[in-house]
């Protein structure tokens, strides 16, 4: 009969073996990233922060990342949009400010799994088209089931010069998130805490331009698993759009650090 090893790691179904721990960073070798942040109404932001935290600042980031070369996905490829907001954590242990990550969305199973289960990113799938690029305008598209909830454009750049690059060479890109596990045949948790996950963007080329955005609300039938998600994001007001960015390079998650905030 099978018996689990407790010095592997495993995914399920575990039942068909587990591997042995390699501490080694992953690299995404060719990334194209847009992020645009607005500042929004504090009150109405902090309904989707977990009380362990504090809000550092009422402010939204939508991150997309279109990724190719990925080292631990045998050099294939997905995208992402993730939407976060700037946090503190003070606990007995750890004191950290990075990125709240209020939704991940994207487009293969393989990261989703991964990322929810060992890392509490709260990954969820949606179809995300690769970055269109016309007329000096980028865009993508966010949709479930032929139903589009969100689009982003990005115009109007202009390249950073030699120094501006050379200042930004690495980018802090660590995120925070909460792993949940909800109890199995009942309500609650089986595990329920917050998690930090380091990792950077090595930046090669970076512009600075126009960004823009448009939530579509969707029903519960277009979407049931996601409408009110999206329609929490779309009720929070943009009061200010700051400069937009478009960075290429390479990414590298140091899941070997991650880990649970005390």
């Amino acid at each position: 009969m099978f018996r689990f090893d407790e010095s592997k790691c495993y995914k399920m179904p575990a039942h068909f073996g587990g591997s042995d721990y390699v501490a080694a960073s992953t690299r995404y070798h060719d990334t194209v990233n847009l992020a645009f942040r607005y500042a929004t109404d504090r009150a109405m932001l902090e309904a989707y922060i977990p009380e362990a935290f504090t809000l550092v600042r009422p402010e939204v980031t939508i991150g997309f990342s279109q990724c190719r070369g990925i080292d631990w996905m045998a050099g294939s490829y997905y995208n992402l949009v993730m939407v976060s907001a700037p946090v503190r954590f003070d606990g007995a242990r750890d004191h950290v400010e990075a990125a709240f990550a209020l939704v991940v969305w994207e487009n293969k199973t393989t990261p989703i799994l991964t990322g929810r289960e060992e890392t509490g990113v709260p990954k969820i799938f949606a179809d995300i088209e690769d970055l269109h690029v016309f007329e000096g305008e980028y865009f993508t598209t966010l949709s479930f089931e032929g139903n589009a909830f969100l689009t982003l454009r990005f115009s109007d750049a202009v390249p950073l010069g030699e120094q501006e690059l050379a200042a930004m060479k690495v980018i802090p890109m660590d995120i925070i998130g909460w792993r949940y596990i909800p109890r199995v045949g009942g309500p609650g948790a089986e595990l329920s805490q917050p998690i930090f996950f380091p990792q950077h963007c090595e930046v090669k080329r970076a512009w600075t331009g126009k960004g823009a955005l448009q939530w579509t609300e969707q029903t519960w039938l277009q979407n049931p698993m996601q409408a009110h998600i999206i329609k929490a994001l779309a009720g929070l007001p943009v009061l200010e759009m700051g400069a937009a960015m478009m960075i290429e390079g390479a990414a590298v998650l140091s899941a070997p650090l991650a880990r649970v905030l005390e």
